[in-house]
């Protein structure tokens, strides 16, 4: 099969899979707005700590003026590579900000059905998926679609389709052709472990 049939089949599943996400609440995004060097979509960071810890948003502002988002940013990647665990520490456990204190990056799903106020605070959390993820800080080498809550990166998907290749076909991708540091030993955020993504999918139309 042609490369341009290839690439068809492959932009109608993409296409079909962004088009389900929005449906079911997801934000669809712009590789233009995706940071590579830090490996986070910033302006879902910054939306979701402003409109869901207001407080202190504000001491950070008071602190820092126009340089708060700045700062932000940065203190969530430095607290990323410094953790044990890398990003799902963050995720789970927020980080620590001079001047404003501790700032959560998600809200955890509720363990019962029972306070609406704390199931509120869940679905706060920002959603979204980015089709053609330009991830290298050398190529513009691309990833299908990237999976953000708040602005951090939880997954990567690179798609196939049974009229062109397996699954296993994806999986061979991520091996030779998305490694974690580049042809010249430059390493690539989103794809490092522990500093990018927490997981990444191969994945075909079966």
């Amino acid at each position: 099969m042609s490369t341009l049939a290839t690439a068809h089949h492959e932009q109608h599943l993409e296409s079909h899979l962004v088009e389900h996400l929005r449906e079911h609440g997801w934000v669809v995004g712009s590789h233009e707005a995706y940071d590579r060097a830090r490996a986070l979509y910033p302006e879902d960071v910054v939306a979701w700590v402003r409109a869901s810890q207001p407080e202190a948003w504000e001491r950070l502002e008071r602190s820092l003026g126009a340089d708060a988002e700045r700062r932000l940013l940065d203190r969530v990647v430095k607290s990323i590579e410094g953790a044990k665990h890398g990003l799902i520490d963050v995720l789970r456990g927020g980080i620590e900000v001079a001047g404003a204190g501790k700032i959560r990056l998600t809200e955890p799903r509720p363990e019962d059905d029972r306070n609406e106020r704390a199931w509120a605070a869940y679905r706060s959390n920002i959603v979204r998926v980015v089709p053609q993820v330009r991830y290298s800080l050398e190529n513009e080498n691309s990833i299908d679609l990237v999976l953000f809550i708040n602005g951090l990166p939880v997954a990567t998907v690179e798609l196939k389709t049974d009229f062109t290749q397996s699954a296993e076909a994806a999986q061979k991708q991520y091996m030779l052709d998305r490694k974690p540091r580049s042809a010249r030993g430059k390493r690539e955020p989103l794809l490092t472990q522990g500093r990018g993504a927490v997981v990444h999918f191969a994945m075909s139309d079966s």
